[in-house]
């Protein structure tokens, strides 16, 4: 081996011996073995140890690397294409340095094993031309753990785990399956300094090195590395933490994309936090208003700025025409939407909203799967949307909210604000009927206050008026014929008139509570029309009296129902101020064993106030309820408003105490008192059915619109049966039973048809099952049972109902 102080003189004479003893020397007196460069690498079981270890042996390759120098040796990386391997020389000397990459050596040597991995230590070293440098192996450092790739120049990419250093050099771990691959970069004498520790864990890397082994203890298949020449065969790719220039843009459009959608949500939400104080503000609104017309003015102003719709429109449910109202505007007139035979156009839309009890959208009208095709004349819009609005799990009525100028279909989120405003609407709608019912026993209260003064005052008045009526008629006796008889005369009319009006004023003031007898209601009107004529003529009132003749009887008070009728002549001539044709028509009729009394008038709408006309129908309808009638106002374009009170009638043949000249008593009950139903059914013709049969034998029918208000009736006023449908609205008939059994005599369910199991499970202890239709024979049955001994009993005869 030579010394490290060698020239180069001397090392070429060298290799021209080493040549020229290889030439000269026969082949047999060599005990050297030429092997391949995989055959170098051969390991043995079990502990994987060189096949080749302490041989002397010649191998051939091209340099593929720089020599590595250690502290104590060198190595020199040689491969070929079926592999590689390394040559070691021990010591400082710089003899292997002289050899480039490219170039083509044969080495003749000792096979010595460091760290398990086999190599040559050379004696003699020729050089035999110039090749291709090697291309490096791109592998994995999984795959590169290997004996194959001991010696080959290998590259590979891999991520730091750990980067350090010790005495004998740097060393950085790369991530792999099984176990990290090192790679090594030794102290140099030339570069005391070499250090790989600046990488960080998680930087990826790009290493260029030779492929060895340092495995100190067998077995000798583990401890595969590479070594690094030069500092500058690691490339740093990736520092952990720093992001390539297009995972920084994603990066940027990812963070712009959402803080986009972060900006429109926040907006979005902050537009919906709008609409809802808005629409919160409008619900307040909603709830303190005076009447429908008033909600609806304020749903047209506050609408469109909170769904942006163009049209608002309110249908109101009218339980006993059958029909939707539609609120036209303050003081306007409704028009009626018939909910059985509905015309075309939007109000199709409404009805089937009402009747499905569930928001209907409707994006476009020309796609409506509803008649939405508009009339000549009518509105047209765009789209529709119809809420239902919803009290008490009752449908009160219809919202309408239109889009005239295009298409639009309403969100899903527009679609639960308009259906929360609708059920706001519906409680107002409840609120306002609650309302009008508290003023009218407030003014029922107010006159019966004044009428217990009023009647006060009269009885004061009746002695002094009647003792001026006594002394005018005696005095107007002994003035016959005298010159002071005009004037006697008039005062003795005086006084009979200021008796009458006493007289009259303590019967309106009256709070009757007699039993109820039969009052002609034929002579009842005319003489109140004849107390009225001479103020009618004064207000150029024309009077068509158009009465009947013939005395028509009702059973009830004469004094409830003379106030009855007075109030709305009353409000009848008010009415009648700014008309220019001052007429008033006075009719009555009978259909069907029912007195229909109709007043008809010619005043202008605009000359009547819906609250004064609402407090007249409020105070008389619940006289004429108790008294089994309904009072309506009926106003349609092209006719004279009119008032219809229809009261149930009763035949000559049961008023026979007053026809013929030797009566029969009729049974009566000890008491004295009248029987009386109350009746809770919402089908307009079972209720009418059973109305007339109970007025026929006699009863005084209360009729109510739901079972609260007929709950509330029962708590307060003795009833001998009452009657409920299935179907009533507000509480429901079973907990209604339980809590009125003990206010009434009997209580009658009201059923659709004949159910056998309903009878059997419901039926006891004055608790009855009626099917609707009414049949009288199961009428009757059920009103003897509950009718006590010695009531006064009207039997049903054939055709009756």
């Amino acid at each position: 081996m030579a010394q490290s102080a060698m020239s180069p003189a001397l090392a070429r004479w060298r290799r021209c011996v080493l040549a020229l003893s290889l030439i000269l020397l026969p082949p047999s007196h060599s005990a050297e073995i030429r092997i391949g460069l995989d055959q170098l690498g051969k390991r043995k079981a079990p502990d994987f140890s060189s096949v080749y270890e302490g041989k002397t042996v010649v191998v051939r390759g091209v340099v593929s690397a720089p020599a590595v120098r250690f502290t104590d040796y060198s190595l020199l990386a040689i491969e070929t294409r079926e592999g590689g391997g390394i040559l070691k020389v021990a010591g400082t000397d710089t003899w292997l340095t002289q050899f480039h990459p490219g170039d083509e050596i044969e080495a003749a040597g000792t096979v010595v094993v460091l760290y398990g991995m086999p190599m040559v230590a050379p004696e003699n070293i020729l050089s035999v031309g110039r090749k291709l440098v090697p291309a490096p192996l791109e592998l994995e450092p999984k795959a590169a753990q290997d004996v194959r790739y001991i010696g080959r120049l290998v590259r590979m990419e891999g991520t730091v785990i750990d980067a350090h250093h010790n005495a004998g050099g740097s060393v950085v771990m790369l991530k792999a399956s099984d176990e990290p691959f090192r790679l090594f970069a030794p102290r140099l004498a030339g570069h005391p300094n070499a250090d790989l520790s600046a990488f960080r864990k998680g930087d990826v890397v790009r290493a260029t090195g030779i492929g060895i082994q340092y495995a100190p203890t067998p077995p000798y298949n583990t401890g595969f590395e590479l070594l690094l020449p030069d500092l500058r065969d690691v490339m740093p790719l990736e520092h952990a933490g720093s992001l390539s220039a297009p995972v920084i843009a994603a990066g940027i459009t990812v963070v712009l994309l959402i803080g986009l959608f972060l900006w429109s949500r926040e907006r979005r939400l902050r537009g919906q936090r709008k609409k809802l104080r808005k629409t919160y503000q409008l619900g307040e609104e909603i709830l303190g208003a005076t009447s429908p017309a008033t909600i609806l003015k304020r749903l047209s102003e506050s609408l469109p700025a909170i769904l942006g719709v163009t049209r608002v429109q309110l249908y109101l449910y009218n339980r006993g025409a059958k029909t939707l109202d539609a609120i036209v505007d303050e003081g306007g007139e409704s028009a009626s939407i018939s909910l059985s035979a509905p015309p075309g156009g939007t109000p199709a839309g409404a009805v089937a909203c009402f009747h499905y009890r569930t928001l209907l959208v409707i994006p476009d009208i020309d796609r409506s799967p509803f008649p939405m095709a508009a009339e000549a004349g009518q509105h047209a819009p765009k789209s529709l949307l119809f809420v239902p609005m919803m009290a008490q799990s009752d449908v009160v009525g219809v919202l309408e909210l239109d889009q005239d100028d295009r298409v639009r279909d309403f969100t899903a989120d527009e679609q639960a604000l308009a259906q929360h405003l609708g059920n706001q609407i519906g409680v107002a709608i409840r609120l306002l009927d609650q309302r009008t019912v508290q003023e009218q026993l407030f003014r029922t209260e107010k006159l019966a206050a004044v009428g217990r003064l009023i009647s006060g005052v009269v009885n004061e008045l009746q002695t002094p008026l009647a003792s001026i009526k006594d002394l005018a008629n005696r005095a107007l006796e002994k003035a016959h014929g005298g010159p002071a008889e005009r004037e006697v005369a008039a005062i003795a009319r005086e006084a009979a008139k200021a008796t009458g009006m006493v007289t009259r004023l303590v019967s309106f003031a009256s709070n009757e509570h007699v039993e109820a007898r039969p009052v002609d209601v034929n002579a009842l009107v005319r003489t109140l029309i004849d107390f009225r004529e001479s103020d009618w003529k004064a207000s150029g009132i024309r009077v068509r009296d158009l009465t009947s003749r013939e005395p028509q009887y009702v059973l009830g008070s004469h004094g409830q129902l003379e106030q009855v009728f007075l109030n709305l002549l009353v409000h009848t001539e008010q009415s009648l101020a700014l008309s220019e044709q001052k007429t008033l028509t006075i009719r009555t009729s009978v259909l069907a064993r029912r007195l229909l009394v109709e007043i008809s008038f010619s005043g202008p709408a605009e000359a009547r106030k819906p609250e004064e006309t609402a407090a007249v129908l409020g105070v008389t309808r619940s006289v004429i309820a108790g008294h089994g009638g309904e009072v309506r106002l009926i106003e349609k374009s092209g006719a004279e408003p009119r008032f219809e009170i229809e009261l149930p009638a009763q035949v000559k043949e049961r008023m026979a105490p007053q026809f013929h000249s030797s009566p029969a008593p009729a049974p009566v009950r000890e008491s004295g008192r009248q029987m009386t139903a109350l009746v809770i059914e919402p089908e307009e013709a079972a209720h009418r059915q059973l109305l007339a049969l109970l007025s026929a034998r006699g009863y005084r029918v209360v009729p109510v619109e739901n079972s609260d208000t007929g709950l509330d009736l029962a708590q307060r006023l003795r009833f001998d049966a009452a009657f409920c449908s299935l179907h009533a609205p507000g509480l429901n008939w079973v907990e209604l039973s339980e809590r009125m059994q003990s206010r009434v005599g009997g209580f009658v369910l009201l059923s659709d048809g004949y159910d056998a199991e309903l009878s059997a499970d419901f039926e006891g202890e004055n608790r009855f099952v009626l099917p609707k239709p009414v049949q009288e024979g199961d009428l009757e049955r059920i009103l003897k049972s509950v009718e006590p001994q010695g009531a006064t009993v009207i039997p049903f005869k054939t055709g009756t109902a």
